[in-house]
């Protein structure tokens, strides 16, 4: 299902839920504002899996009108995509990846009729992801277009730092504002 109204408590609980196993960190120090103003932006989506009434997993796509790297015109990145650690291995994976091209091919379609799959959708990912997320990526369609070795940045203070406290406490003050 997809999330239309902006909500940074629902895509900051997502990252953090799906991506704290594999320590993503990009939007851990993001604030409430930084969320809301990510959120509101007309090339991010989000949709949601629910498995009976639970939230399962989550996909997050971002429209790029130029892919520069690619030297190509409008191209959809599957930004984050991933389960919550108790519906892994359930299978829901491959079928959520294969959902989420056909998501992004319908976008890519609506953007530019006649031409969505010849426009790109692409994903990065990383040898701390799930142990089958390049062999998931792959089923759905990806092939490998370039590697890199780089380091990863990774917060010394992890533990500290998924807890999040400068969202917190700026949704704190943003509704004591209000």
């Amino acid at each position: 299902m997809e999330a239309t109204v902006p909500s940074p408590e629902l895509s900051q609980f997502l990252f953090t839920a799906v991506g704290n196993h594999w320590h993503w960190f990009s939007r851990l120090s993001w604030d409430y504002q930084q969320w809301l103003d990510y959120l509101n932006k007309d090339s991010v989506r989000t949709w949601v899996l629910y498995q009976a009434g639970t939230i399962a997993g989550f996909v997050e796509l971002n429209y790029h009108p130029v892919t520069v790297h690619l030297e190509k015109g409008p191209s959809v990145e599957l930004k984050f995509f991933g389960l919550l650690p108790a519906f892994t291995g359930k299978g829901l994976g491959p079928k959520l990846a294969q959902a989420a091209v056909a998501l992004a091919q319908q976008w890519l379609s609506r953007s530019m009729p006649n031409t969505a799959n010849k426009m790109p959708v692409w994903v990065h990912t990383c040898s701390a992801d799930h142990p089958a997320a390049l062999a998931t990526y792959q089923k759905a369609g990806f092939a490998i277009y370039h590697t890199t070795q780089e380091p990863a940045d990774i917060p010394g203070d992890y533990a500290e730092a998924i807890l999040c406290r400068n969202y917190l406490h700026s949704r704190l003050s943003h509704f004591a504002a209000i």
